[in-house]
């Protein structure tokens, strides 16, 4: 692919969209095979995708930072440590004062690459453990790599690269997340993502042993609140965060302070847009579709760069949270939950119409204490 150095949308006159954060899929390759990926590629570990040349995505990288302004990038795939271009790449964000972290299973860091990363001073690099031990943990991301995730977290945190937790809730942790908790504790880790699994990509195939049960969530951040409380009794900060939208019809959330929960921020303030490795750009890393009407690439000729900018107008220009779908009409959370996951929904049923797949296999009979309806038992998968 030729690569041609684009103009800056204000060279136009026109102002940049200001930007939460840009999700940058570096490689679609990576030495774990996770049962949640939302990856649409991991079938065959990313070989139909492959990893673009470094050229290539520093083109892709550039022509979208002339386009908008962004509060901070992320850095992901697949897994960013097996890209020659993760490096090239801080390099130039750096340059460009733009912040940057990093999702990361941590397996392949080493001494050298984390007093590498150390150089950068990343907000943070993520790092998920499903369980607290090798067997749980390993189950689900096919593979022994659970030894090795914990000295790359080791090493990390001996370079001062600061690092944080996810846990993916699925019906097989859900129980156990108390101990993983404790486990990222031992590991220094005091701020850590509680991500319930969402079937997406990759992860839908495992849909129905995956999706936990509301009890078993519900059940799940209880324990974490329990053991935010008790560490706060020892004079210990844990900072405890949902990145998965959690309908409030499913899981009561008032009783849980402990825990800062999302919606989903697509045509908020708080939108994290993504680059993918063909060079198209997502509404979020768990959608299928691309936004780039007309052009999948960036770098596209038919692209402009003020066509490329107004992908990223504020609010909805791409109406997708003008969907509501009919199961939660009425609902008192609709404006802010917008019927949770719809990158889920449209992966399970099709469509953008049907609600969170979470919601749809509730079997909840009981109103809860935060909205009056009653969530009914639907199928997951037809």
């Amino acid at each position: 692919m030729s690569v041609t150095p684009s103009a800056p949308s204000g060279a136009w006159g026109a102002p940049k969209p200001q930007v939460h954060s840009l999700a940058i899929e570096l490689t679609a390759f990576c030495n774990q095979r996770c049962d949640y990926c939302y990856n649409a590629w991991r079938d065959d570990g990313g070989a139909s995708i492959g990893t673009p040349d470094v050229a290539v995505v520093l083109a892709r990288v550039d022509r979208v930072l002339d386009a908008i302004e962004v509060e901070h990038v992320t850095l992901t795939g697949g897994e960013p440590l097996a890209s020659h271009a993760l490096f090239p790449v801080l390099d130039r964000l750096r340059a460009r004062h733009v912040r940057a972290q990093m999702i990361s299973n941590g397996a392949l860091v080493t001494d050298e690459l984390a007093a590498r990363l150390a150089r950068y001073r990343l907000i943070s690099v993520l790092v998920t453990l499903n369980g607290p031990d090798a067997a749980l943990h390993d189950a689900q991301v096919g593979g022994a790599h659970f030894d090795a995730t914990i000295a790359g977290i080791g090493r990390l945190r001996a370079h001062r690269v600061s690092v944080e937790g996810s846990i993916v809730l699925t019906r097989r942790n859900a129980a156990r997340v108390g101990e993983t908790l404790a486990l990222f504790r031992s590991l220094g880790v005091r701020k850590i993502a509680l991500s319930r699994f969402s079937p997406a990509g990759y992860a839908l195939a495992f849909a129905s042993e995956l999706v936990p049960s509301p009890a078993e969530v519900t059940d799940a951040l209880e324990r974490a609140a329990a053991f935010v409380r008790e560490e706060r009794g020892r004079g210990e900060a844990i900072t405890l965060f949902s990145t998965m939208p959690i309908p409030p019809c499913v899981v009561d959330l008032a009783r849980l302070p402990e825990i800062e929960f999302h919606d989903c921020p697509i045509g908020t303030n708080r939108q994290e847009f993504v680059l993918g490795p063909r060079g198209e750009l997502r509404h979020c890393a768990l959608h299928r579709d691309a936004i780039t009407t007309g052009a999948r690439d960036v770098l596209d000729a038919g692209l402009s760069p003020l066509d490329l900018a107004a992908l990223f107008a504020p609010g909805d220009p791409h109406g997708y949270r003008a969907t509501l779908p009919a199961f939660c009409s009425g609902c008192r959370h609709a404006e802010t939950c917008r019927g949770g996951c719809g990158a889920a929904a449209q992966w399970v049923a099709g469509s953008r119409d049907a609600p969170d797949p979470f919601v749809a296999s509730s079997a909840m009979s009981a109103t809860s204490a935060t909205d009056e309806r009653v969530v009914r038992r639907l199928p997951l998968v037809r």
